[in-house]
């Protein structure tokens, strides 16, 4: 963890990396934490590893507390206590998210600033009604994205949690046919409540057969702001980034020096008349308003002759530069004013996937304030998107390419879960979340071009039971998981710090990219739906990712700058071989053609999918007209890779390839469950080689195979450094350590014979199957972490040969103790251990809830470069080196009762016992015996003093909180909730504490005691 100050080699900063490249964490306040409280959570973070946090006030937190001067109090120190131990805090410049609304402050009083929308209704000339009128009518307007955040949200953006409608007022009003022949007509109001409108129009000798109306109204109860007025912006600097501003500085110098923005919210209402090809209303002013005609505004919802592409390009374009100056740039001028840098990211359509459409559901994305990535990012300080759950996906790539586009690289990527992924409604999240998805998930934004890892999130508590009329927001449902209420919460560090590293090591050098992929901007604003560019997008993006070809995503405004050399397209982010159009049909500026053509004519490849624009010369374009997904992913295939380049056989090739200084950083992910040969290219140079390790954080020679071909293990992560040299042998002294080769014995399969008991319960080892889940055995609702136990007889070896214990389809953290001592915990890939023992073993493995699959003992032989096989001597285990424990002996002969321990030969004057990080303090787990715990001071400030009964054995649940079980819908949620255990150990400093450890044997007089000595800081 970065305990130091500033780094600046670039090995010390991949040893010790600094808090921009650790993972961040939201955190969720939902009621206003004391100052212990607060020490404590923030504590937890670093030790976690985490390097920034933000506090961000969830809708359980009574909306009246939100900038109250107690909870500006609380921020303030929450600032001043990151500082001292060296935790960066970003401010959160929101309650709840959506910015803009400061919880209802904005607005409050000054109702003019409340969101005003643009709707239509269209009717046939005709056949008018009384005396030549047409009358035609805007009714049942619906948030259908409200309706998905469901009661709470209605709750906490509208007064009286319902949409209530007034100021209604006549925009336009048109008669048109077909073509360009439009013709305007009178309307008026005839009638108008909360919920909608009645417009007469007069109708009476129309040529054209048509009539469509243009009203825009103003949502009275509201909290949303209109983001076109920059007086809104404005108002919400002075009431919420003010007051926070001054929380930071009061709490010293340099310290919370950034404002998040998150999902600026323009609205997406529906309503029964609404036609033409726009999804939704869009943001009204009276300014906007008289800047644009009739005929630009038919053009949005319909045909409106041949200039019908021309005005709906040049509306939706104003329409977000509006946007874009009045809030974005508003709020970056007031951070520069005072100081703070401005980062924050909008709502992305494509989150969760790969192509432009589709994450958001059926929202058309037109009107949103950040459609335009690339405009926006001009505004930031950092570049920031969003990702949805743990499947590859575009957001990374995307906020990488958008920083370059605007001078800077990478992005903070924040990562959140929703329920749809595992077929659950979209709130209930992922508590059963396991962190070999997220560290994979990590790993792979990083190496698409995340700088931070930003999770959603940290709860300062897991709230309470589900009760069907409970309607506030309960935090346990506030887009799990909690991080820190998993029960892999204390495995983090490690997994952090890899993180970090490999961030780290990106962050050095240029990057191999030598595909540009257009962002169809004009195309996403002409097309209504899902249309054909956004899928083409997604296809050539993700399959470029997967084959592991360095490309970066392009906005026209970068073609407009750039420079055709030899035919390579020279950006301000990079140089370029190959661009290409995914269904581009439109586009906004002729220059973007005249740069293309040139790249072309020089030799540069352009390929087009789909549409092209047109006056594309395709005499000098690698045209696929009718391409779908597999066409395209079968011509990136064959498309030659740059040298150096790494391709990982038979999966996706998660790499990194940049050059730095005179060699070249390179980095590989296998995300498969089983080993992958890497094949790495350098071409016929020869390069001395490093491998940085991200695990250890340490850098040493590499010995490369001749044919460059790697074997990189499940879920590896591989990271090297390669420089000109005149012999890559050179590289690594001597030979590589020859691994474990299977013996002809065949492997034994632990099927039967298991036993099975949950942590933290009073009930005794039953048998279990390990063919299915324990939800089906009796534990139907327990989440958490279980022992399963059994013993087996293993022939002894010879001095070359070893047991290995395999556990297979395991995705969650596995610890294999055999005889009650640790010899191992994975958390992700294979699930192997070497057992150094024979004759007969009791085998442990606490982990959580697992896919029923048989274990498997596995016979290999040993390296000769290994240490021979020593007897098992069962002596009291350390637990991640924390506890030290001094046992006395046993009565020669006598055996201490421990439930299914074995008696080893040779042996039985030991007293075996393992210690398990539980509650306030350590445990000694055993059989029949007590620990008399001094009084310590809990989490919560309780003091805990009463004798323990020792139980089970094996790793605990999280942090021993009570099992909780959702109950949503009548969904089965399996491992949703872990619960935690708490730090505890001795908390006094000085010298080391002493339990005292009572025999529980009856036939001992004076019960023999036992010492359990905890070091300080423990």
């Amino acid at each position: 963890m970065n305990t130091s100050g500033p780094v600046t080699s670039p090995s010390s900063r991949f040893a010790i990396p600094g808090p921009e490249f650790r993972p961040a964490a939201f955190w969720f306040w939902n009621r206003i934490p004391g100052e212990d409280e607060i020490r404590h959570g923030l504590a937890e973070m670093k030790e976690a590893g985490l390097g920034t946090f933000m506090i961000q006030a969830r809708l359980s937190l009574p909306r009246r507390d939100y900038l109250s001067p107690a909870y500006l109090d609380a921020c303030r120190f929450a600032f001043a206590e990151a500082a001292k131990i060296g935790l960066e805090a970003v401010i959160y410049d929101e309650y709840a998210w959506m910015s803009g609304h400061g919880g209802g402050r904005t607005v409050a009083g000054a109702d003019h600033l409340r969101e005003r929308h643009l709707f239509w209704t269209r009717g046939e000339a005709g056949s008018p009604g009384a005396e030549g009128r047409l009358e035609l009518s805007v009714s049942g307007i619906r948030s259908g994205f409200l309706d998905f955040l469901g009661e709470a949200a209605r709750e906490w953006i509208y007064d009286g949690g319902e949409a209530r409608w007034d100021d209604w007022t006549v925009v336009a009003a048109l008669a048109h046919g077909d073509g360009a022949n439009t013709v305007p007509v009178e309307a008026e109001i005839l009638a108008a409540d909360a919920s909608g409108c009645r417009i007469a129009v007069d109708a009476g000798d129309l040529a054209c057969p048509t009539v469509t109306v243009f009203v825009s109204a103003r949502c009275a109860t509201s909290r949303m702001i209109n983001y076109l007025l920059p007086e809104a912006a404005q108002r919400f600097a002075e009431t919420v980034y003010a007051p926070l501003a001054e929380a930071a500085e009061a709490a010293g110098p340099g310290i919370a020096r950034a404002f998040f923005f998150d999902h600026p919210y323009a609205g997406f209402y529906g309503w029964h008349e609404r036609c033409g090809d726009l999804g939704h209303s869009l943001l009204w002013s009276e300014d906007l308003g008289r800047s644009v005609g009739p005929e630009d505004l038919l053009a949005l919802v319909g045909g409106a002759g041949p200039e019908t592409a021309r005005r709906r390009l040049g509306f939706f374009a104003d329409h977000a530069r509006r946007m874009h100056e009045a809030f974005f740039g508003t709020l970056r001028r007031w951070c520069d004013q005072r100081g703070f840098g401005f980062t924050g990211h909008e709502l992305l359509s494509h989150v969760g996937q790969w192509g432009l459409r589709g994450g958001l559901g059926a929202l058309d994305p037109r009107g949103m304030p950040g459609v335009d990535h690339f405009g926006l990012d001009a505004f930031r300080t950092k570049t920031a998107v969003d990702a949805a759950d743990y499947g590859s996906q575009l957001a990374a790539k995307l906020g990488d390419s958008v920083a370059r586009s605007n001078g800077r690289s990478r992005c903070i990527v924040e990562q959140y879960s929703t329920g749809r992924e595992r077929g659950r409604p979209g709130l209930a999240g992922q508590w059963d979340l396991t962190i070999e998805r997220l560290r994979a998930q990590a790993i792979r934004h990083t190496l698409l071009g995340a700088r931070q890892f930003l999770f959603h999130a940290v709860y300062l508590d897991d709230g309470r039971p589900y009760t069907a009329d409970d309607r506030q927001v309960n935090p346990r449902f506030d887009f799990p998981p909690g991080l820190n209420f998993q029960p892999w919460w204390e495995d983090l560090p490690g997994v952090f710090d890899e993180i970090a590293r490999l961030s780290a090591f990106v962050e050095e050098g240029e990057p191999l990219r030598r595909v540009a992929l257009l962002y169809p901007l004009a195309a996403l604003w002409q097309d209504g739906g899902n249309p054909t560019s956004a899928e083409h997008f997604g296809w050539w993006a993700q399959a470029l990712a997967k084959t592991g070809i360095g490309y970066d995503v392009l906005d026209e405004r970068d073609l407009a700058c750039a420079m055709s050399r030899g035919g390579v397209l020279v950006t301000l982010g990079g140089r370029y071989e190959t661009v290409i159009l995914p269904d581009a049909h439109v586009l906004s500026a002729s220059e973007t053609l005249d740069r293309l053509g040139t790249f072309a004519r020089q030799g540069g490849r352009l390929v087009v999918s789909g549409r092209p624009p047109d006056g594309l010369e395709e005499r000098a374009v690698l045209h696929l007209p009718e391409a779908d997904e597999a066409e395209i992913e079968q011509f990136v295939n064959s498309l030659d890779g740059p040298c150096p380049s790494l391709h990982l056989e038979a999966a996706p090739s998660w790499n990194f390839v940049a050059r730095c200084c005179a060699g070249w950083r390179l980095a590989a992910f296998n995300e498969a469950t089983e080993p992958r040969m890497l094949q790495l290219n350098l071409g016929d140079d020869a390069m001395l080689v490093d491998l940085w390790d991200s695990q250890s954080g340490a850098v040493s020679p590499f010995l490369l195979p001749p044919d460059g071909r790697i074997e990189l293990q499940a879920h590896g992560l591989l990271c090297l450094e390669i420089r000109p040299g005149t012999d890559p042998r050179l590289a690594s002294p001597g030979d590589r350590r020859r691994g474990l080769a299977p013996a002809a014995i065949p492997p034994v399969v632990l099927t039967d014979d298991w036993e099975f008991r949950v942590v933290g319960g009073n009930e005794a080892f039953v048998p279990i199957s390990v063919a299915t889940g324990w939800e089906c055995q009796g534990w139907p609702h327990y989440s958490g972490t279980g022992i399963y136990r059994r013993c087996v007889t293993l022939p002894r070896l010879k001095r070359d040969q070893r047991w290995d214990l395999v556990i297979d389809h395991v995705g969650e953290t596995v610890e294999c103790r055999i005889d009650g001592r640790s010899i191992g915990r994975r958390l992700y890939g294979e699930k192997r251990f070497a057992i150094e023992a024979s004759g007969e073993i009791l085998i442990e493995a606490p982990r959580p809830q697992h896919r029923g699959q048989p274990l498997l003992c596995r016979y290999a032989l040993r390296s000769r470069s290994t240490h021979p096989v020593r007897p098992l001597r069962p002596a009291a285990p350390r637990c991640h080196g924390e506890p030290h424990i001094e046992v006395g002996a046993s009565r020669a002969g006598r055996e201490i009762a421990i439930p299914g321990r074995l008696t080893v030969p040779g042996d039985d004057d030991l007293f075996v016992c393992t210690l398990i990080k539980c509650g306030h303090y350590w445990r000694e787990h055993r059989s029949h015996a007590e620990v008399d715990a001094p009084s310590d001071a809990g989490r919560d400030g309780r003091r805990t003093g009463h004798p323990r009964r020792l139980e089970s054995l094996g790793r605990t649940g999280p942090r021993g909180r009570p099992h909780h079980r959702p109950q949503l819908a009548g969904l089965r949620h399996r491992r949703e909730l872990g619960h935690r255990s708490l730090h505890g150990g001795n908390r006094h400093r000085g010298g080391p504490r002493l339990l005292q450890l009572r025999s529980g044997n009856a036939d001992e007089a004076a019960h023999q005691s036992r010492r359990l000595r905890c070091r300080p800081d423990q």
